[in-house]
């Protein structure tokens, strides 16, 4: 794959900001658990993946349209995925069309202060739970170095990561300004960046809504970006955002695509 070489640093444009950490007292957290990459962890995954993702996935999503999977061919190694966040249900979505060489070593980035406190008694909000079931880990939101602790060890140990570098669920027609971690992970660890394009899951379960809508959703995945060391993190993090707007444009312009009410 082509390599990106960047030496200066782009101006981000403006978008919305991400929340900050909601408790500073870290002990009301779990996580992350390192025992998750074992292989009783992947064939518990593997045994519950109907009940954890296909089913809420076909029960919300009347058609998934896939677009790009040949890009993927090109991944022989960790990498991280990126991709535009629109609902709850967009790692779920993107989970269930992922080859299966790639779906069986993938974790998810999800937010500490919402998905890893302690104490919660619904199953789902467990913080084991989300770490067995779904394959997701801690991003401690304000959390500084330590945020992305554990997603440099699992691209370490060979596992592929995914974040949403918008940090937050959309909210407006426009996407958001992108953080830097997946940059920074890619470039410490000379690993590539895969961008991935969700449209329709935020006319099927926007922010906000506990209900989900049938409708029809496409899943597109961008060739894999690779930047040269000693690029710009700062560059090479708007180099992502300027592929996926583009995308995100033409999305926008598509009069037969459904909008958000």
């Amino acid at each position: 794959m082509p390599v990106v070489s960047l030496a200066k640093p782009a101006v981000a444009k403006p978008g919305k900001t991400v929340p900050q950490l909601y408790e500073k007292d870290a002990g009301k957290y779990a996580g992350p658990h390192r025992w998750q990459i074992q292989g009783w962890a992947r064939l518990v995954r593997r045994a519950w993946h109907r009940r954890t993702y296909s089913r809420w996935v076909w029960d919300a999503c009347e058609q998934v349209q896939v677009k790009g999977l040949e890009h993927l061919r090109a991944i022989h190694g960790p990498c991280v995925f990126v991709a535009n966040h629109q609902s709850h249900l967009d790692t779920l979505v993107l989970h269930e069309v992922l080859p299966k060489r790639i779906r069986q070593r993938i974790f998810y980035g999800a937010a500490q202060d919402r998905w890893f406190v302690k104490g919660r008694s619904k199953l789902v909000l467990q913080p084991w739970y989300q770490s067995l079931a779904l394959g997701n880990f801690p991003i401690l939101r304000g959390g500084g170095h330590q945020a992305l602790a554990h997603a440099h060890w699992l691209l370490g140990r060979g596992r592929h990561v995914f974040l949403f570098p918008e940090g937050t669920r959309a909210t407006s027609a426009s996407l958001g300004e992108f953080k830097h971690g997946a940059s920074i992970l890619a470039l410490q660890n000379n690993v590539p960046v895969v961008p991935v394009y969700l449209a329709g899951l935020q006319q099927i379960r926007p922010k906000g809504s506990r209900e989900a809508v049938r409708g029809r959703v496409t899943v597109e995945f961008l060739p894999p970006i690779t930047f040269s060391p000693g690029s710009d993190t700062a560059a090479a993090t708007e180099c992502i955002r300027r592929r996926m707007n583009r995308l995100h444009s033409r999305y926008a312009a598509d009069t037969s695509f459904p909008r958000a009410a």
